[in-house]
């Protein structure tokens, strides 16, 4: 479900320990849900998005639709809902803004590099015309 073979995907996220364990939001999570949003985000940070049907997530979390039909409300918030072509899917909030962050910082070391590699030239064209 990529968007297209194109579009640039980091294969990894950040993943700071200290956020994880002092998020006052994550700390309101059963270790059922906690496990569950993880394994959903990493799907949707493959993925971009995923299909909202309780089934599939069922299995993309490895247990059964009774419990991620209990688990699922209390993460839902987590992920916003679009439709596309009548079908609806799930996006990680947290995974987009990742991304996000990702691409700035990628355009950010791109400007530096480009402009670190304009002074190198520049300055061994100047030293060797000397």
């Amino acid at each position: 479900m990529r968007k297209s073979i194109t579009d640039e995907q980091s294969p990894a996220f950040q993943f700071y320990a200290q956020d994880w364990i002092t998020d006052p939001n994550r700390m309101k999570l059963s270790l059922d849900e906690q496990g569950a949003y993880i394994l959903l985000f990493c799907h949707c940070w493959r993925s971009f998005k995923i299909l909202n049907d309780l089934e599939i997530l069922s299995k993309m979390c490895g247990c059964r639709l009774q419990k991620i039909e209990k688990i699922f409300p209390k993460i839902k918030h987590l992920f916003t809902e679009i439709k596309e072509d009548g079908i609806k899917y799930l996006i990680c909030n947290q995974a987009e803004e990742e991304r996000k962050e990702q691409v700035k910082n990628r355009k950010r070391r791109s400007i530096a590099g480009k402009l670190g590699a304009k002074i190198r030239w520049k300055e061994e064209t100047l030293s060797e015309s000397k």
